[in-house]
């Protein structure tokens, strides 16, 4: 059976469907991040193990063609330089394009829209009159406002204004440095930068659980992420020059979280007059459909 191959490769992990030319999902595998910008060896090792284990199984001969969506890719050389490991390696055409891109084609297929993407790092993509565009997807140490790593880091920021001024923890705080192994100022250092960032990011639920159990700091925290990411749709919609009604695609595992998406919300009835949700949760490994289709 002839099939195509979508690969989404985020900070935290990568999803890998393969689809049968009737746009049937055949195939499904769970791997190893994939963002370049944060460990290139590792997401390239991640991205050639998980689609090696795709094309054993259903053929190497019969895979049309291989779309991967990463985080960060459109850094420097990146996207030519996976695209050329992963033709190497298997010789089959591959199209490698920003993760934010390639949900944006699942979402929309060619038609005008914005997605709005928060899981370990954040990002706005637009799509419009054919073209694409990104607003935010900064990466961890310029922005990801919105994000569940920014997020995380934004209680270690308090945490280290409270050390340095004598102030007591909160239970957040104490819960996070429980966590993470210790609250002197050394294990506070070893964690953050002998970790890479999506083991920081995991911490996100924590602050989750503290929110459901009515903790006023981890929902303020909640609450402000669905602030970032509604100004930056907005930023988005205006740079474009979107007009009237758009389709808003809301995509990561930050907005599982009824305080996030709900804050959101909030915040683009605040600044749109008129806008469509698209609720539903497309593996941005569909896009690989579209662009097989299309060609």
């Amino acid at each position: 059976m002839k099939y195509v191959v979508g690969l989404d490769a985020g900070g935290t992990k990568s999803e890998l469907i393969a689809y049968d030319l009737a746009s049937n999902p055949i195939l499904t595998k769970i791997g190893g991040f994939g963002n370049p910008a944060v460990n290139l060896d590792k997401t390239i090792n991640n991205t050639i193990s998980i689609i090696f284990d795709c094309v054993n199984e259903l053929g190497r001969e019969n895979c049309q063609l291989i779309a991967i969506g990463m985080a960060a890719v459109e850094t420097g050389n990146y996207a030519d330089l996976i695209k050329k490991y992963v033709e190497g390696a298997f010789g089959v055409e591959t199209v490698v394009m920003n993760d934010a891109e390639m949900a944006c084609k699942a979402y929309f297929g060619n038609e005008d829209g914005i997605l709005v993407i928060s899981g370990t790092g954040s990002s706005c993509f637009s799509q419009k009159d054919g073209k694409g565009e990104m607003v935010g997807g900064w990466s961890h140490i310029l922005g990801d406002e919105g994000s569940g790593y920014h997020t995380v880091i934004e209680v270690f920021k308090n945490i280290v204004y409270k050390f340095d001024r004598g102030i007591p923890f909160d239970s957040l705080s104490k819960k996070i440095l429980e966590y993470t192994g210790g609250s002197t100022r050394s294990d506070i250092m070893n964690f953050i930068y002998n970790n890479e960032k999506n083991k920081i990011a995991e911490l996100f639920p924590i602050i989750v659980d503290f929110a459901r159990e009515g903790d006023p700091y981890s929902n303020l925290l909640l609450e402000n992420a669905g602030r970032y990411l509604g100004e930056l749709t907005e930023i988005a919609y205006k740079k474009n020059k979107f007009k009237g009604t758009v389709k808003i695609g809301l995509k990561g595992g930050v907005f599982k979280n009824e305080s996030v998406t709900s804050a959101y919300i909030k915040e683009i009835h605040k600044r749109f007059s008129s806008f469509d949700i698209i609720s539903e949760d497309i593996s941005s490994t569909k896009a690989v459909c579209n662009i097989f289709n299309k060609d």
